[in-house]
């Protein structure tokens, strides 16, 4: 290439810097209910961290050029690819830390040896468990994606409703009569309110693909898919609702493929996790809870009694009847045999306030009077 072409490539590289506009949006993530909040919602007094985990958590996402801030309630996070390093600022402890992207692609090389050693620690480290009845508990997935038709102004962009389910089925062919629910269903859904890529987004999408394009630049991740492969079959998708259950690697393999087809940006996405247990309407009033070691407490409570155990489980063996409420329900079906469903949490996520204005260079720089500190496993970093 002669030195008048690569003249003129400078000048269009350096021209192309100018080109990318400001934007900037922000993002509102708050758990708005659910069977296992409402009663901390009700307590007079909270600590700190449980009015911070229950209160509005609003970061605001701005590029400028070659610069992302994602500026959050304590902290801030500055990625400059010019500089090729992401800095992150401790408001709270008026500190920073400077990763280079050399740092983070080194780390990147050696995370599955580190990944490894790591699970063979653990491995080493974990007190013998005692051997578990055998278990006839049968699981089956569900995963489906469901345009509503439904649509709605959401922060001033007209949204249409995606509603996007993954149900875990399982039945305990062993359960006795009055010992609770037979048959379990956990569900998660997300009422998602989608609409067409705003400008402002479609900046940040912009920036992201260039950050992970100069960051991964020559980087061998081969081994680093490997290992995320060993660990998913190992432990797939939502890992402690769902790990080790029959088909479920499947089913969050085809839920990944049923999310990738929602198009857009997410304006407002409703979360909610929760389930229902069926079983014979006797157990909820008069049966005691079965034994710690029966077939059916080892087997379907022990499956999904740590998060279903105070609603749909626990309902069947309370002495007395419970007072419904928004997030338990429990309905007699034609059969004789009742069904109690709860909500365990919701949580809420919205964008808005997208915008195009120019965004003040001083959200990419260090506050004056901050101190650097070490990074957690990098070391100084950069200067």
């Amino acid at each position: 290439m002669n030195l008048g072409k690569v003249a003129a490539l400078g000048i269009i590289l350096l021209a192309s810097r100018f080109t990318f506009a400001d934007a900037s949006y922000q993002e509102t993530t708050q758990i708005t209910g659910g069977s296992m909040v409402a009663p901390l919602k009700s307590m007079g007094f909270l600590s700190k961290s449980l009015r911070d985990m229950l209160a509005p958590n609003t970061t605001t996402t701005m590029v400028h050029g070659n610069q992302k801030a994602v500026v959050g309630r304590d902290f801030t996070e500055i990625t400059d690819l010019d500089k090729e390093t992401v800095t992150h600022i401790d408001n709270l402890h008026k500190t920073y830390t400077v990763v280079t992207f050399a740092q983070m692609r080194q780390a990147f090389q050696q995370m599955p040896k580190q990944m490894e050693q790591a699970q063979d620690k653990a491995k080493q480290d974990q007190a013998p468990q005692p051997q578990q009845p055998k278990s006839d508990v049968k699981t089956s997935f569900d995963v489906s994606v469901k345009n509503t038709g439904a649509t709605k102004q959401i922060n001033g962009l007209t949204a249409q409703e995606q509603l996007v389910t993954l149900q875990m089925h399982a039945t305990d062919p062993n359960a006795a009569a009055t010992q609770g629910p037979n048959a379990v269903t956990y569900v998660v859904t997300t009422d998602a309110w989608i609409t067409p890529d705003p400008p402002e987004v479609k900046e940040i999408q912009d920036f992201d693909k260039r950050f992970g394009l100069k960051l991964m630049e020559g980087v061998d991740l081969s081994a680093f898919k490997a290992q995320m492969t060993r660990n998913m079959s190992q432990n797939p998708g939502m890992s402690q609702l769902f790990a080790g259950k029959p088909g479920s690697a499947d089913a969050m393999t085809e839920m990944a493929k049923e999310m990738a087809k929602l198009q857009g940006t997410r304006v407002m996405e409703v979360t909610r996790m929760g389930g229902s247990g069926t079983g014979p309407a006797s157990a909820q009033n008069s049966e005691p809870a079965p034994a710690a070691n029966s077939p059916s407490n080892g087997s379907m409570a022990g499956m999904l009694g740590s998060a279903l155990g105070g609603s749909a489980l626990g309902g069947f063996h309370k002495k007395k009847p419970q007072p419904a409420s928004d997030t338990t329900t429990t309905t007699t079906n034609s059969d004789g045999t009742q069904t109690t469903s709860a909500t365990l949490m919701e949580t809420t996520v919205q964008r808005s306030n997208f915008s195009q204005a120019p965004v003040s260079s001083s959200n990419f720089e260090v506050p004056g009077g901050f101190k650097k500190v070490d990074t957690p496993g990098y070391g100084a970093g950069a200067n």
